[in-house]
């Protein structure tokens, strides 16, 4: 059993004790704290199956019946165990002040400070959440294809070697070249080289 939770049973025993005598002495004094009594008896047995809402509802009705000590310690202990430690330290504050000679003030203030210790680790650990930048985000890839660059007027897209009438021009060169080679030797080849015999022409 931890600390706090040993520590909260014997305040609750304390307090139970404390209200009982308080109302006790109170019974024959004034019917609103015949009410009070009631109603503390009836939260006291909802705390006790841990219906911590209805005890509540309960314990706060018979406080503003009669505001008697020991029920708003219970309501401090009631809005511990809903989770609700701020309210616990202003209820158990509260408490101490109605009741500064209170015997159990020593332990009612060592849970005071152990709830702000929780409160204090709480805010640490959402303050390290969002100060967590968490996963750096992946850039996202274009599956799309590159958009057709435009192209400046009297300017063509495609490389030279691709065009048409640059293989027409080099095939009209080539042709050239070639029928001038062929005629150059054709003509070598008709002339006959010079000897003593004379010459004679092709007819």
């Amino acid at each position: 059993m931890t600390r706090p939770l040993l520590l909260a049973l014997c305040l609750t025993c304390a307090s139970l004790t404390l209200v009982a005598s308080t109302t006790e002495v109170a019974y024959a004094e004034d019917s609103s704290t015949k009410a009070a009594k009631k109603l503390f008896d009836k939260g006291q047995k909802q705390f006790n199956l841990r219906k911590f809402e209805s005890a509540l509802e309960l314990f706060q009705k018979a406080f503003d019946t009669k505001p008697l000590p020991g029920i708003l310690f219970m309501i401090g202990q009631t809005h511990r165990n809903l989770g609700d430690n701020e309210a616990a330290i202003f209820s158990f504050k509260r408490y101490l002040k109605l009741a500064p000679d209170a015997e159990n003030r020593d332990q009612v203030e060592d849970l005071i400070a152990v709830l702000e210790d929780e409160i204090e680790q709480a805010k640490a650990v959402n303050l390290n959440v969002e100060e967590d930048p968490g996963p750096t985000e992946k850039p996202i890839v274009s599956t799309e294809p590159d958009p057709i660059r435009e192209v400046p007027p009297g300017q063509s897209s495609s490389p030279i070697y691709k065009k048409w009438w640059f293989w027409t021009s080099v095939a009209v060169v080539a042709a050239g070249v070639g029928a001038g080679v062929y005629f150059a030797t054709k003509t070598d080849a008709m002339m006959a080289p010079p000897t003593d015999l004379g010459v004679i022409e092709a007819p």
